[in-house]
């Protein structure tokens, strides 16, 4: 069972909840989706994002599921990730960079599974 928690194609409202509000519990997923928009030299144009619970059980939220799209002229990015409620796991991040005229993904990165980050932020 899925349950949406939020979505919205409009920036200024993504970085509200993301960021000002700070309603997404995600530290893993938000840093590395700053750490991207941060070193992209390209502009980048936000499409959507959405946040959802899953369960199999009605009564317990198992996963945190989140998605966030980008579009850079060229191609879409899609930065996605999931975490365990429970422990506070993410149990993975990726981003799939997709070919926007044939919506097939040309490029899959794993960027965090299990807690374990194959990214390095970059240094300022």
């Amino acid at each position: 069972m899925q349950k949406q928690l939020f979505h919205t194609t409009n920036p200024a409202e993504l970085g509200n909840y993301f960021f000002g509000d700070r309603l997404l519990d995600f530290p893993k997923y938000l840093t590395f989706l700053m750490n991207y928009l941060d070193g992209n030299n390209q502009q980048v144009q936000f499409l959507h994002a959405f946040v959802h619970m899953e369960s199999k059980d009605e009564d317990k939220e198992e996963v945190l599921t989140v998605e966030t799209v980008f579009y850079n002229g060229n191609e879409i990015i899609r930065i996605w990730g999931a975490k365990d409620i429970e422990s506070g796991v993410a149990l993975i991040v990726t981003m799939e960079v997709i070919n926007s005229e044939t919506k097939q993904t040309e490029e899959e990165y794993i960027v965090i599974e299990n807690d374990e980050e194959f990214y390095h932020e970059q240094e300022n």
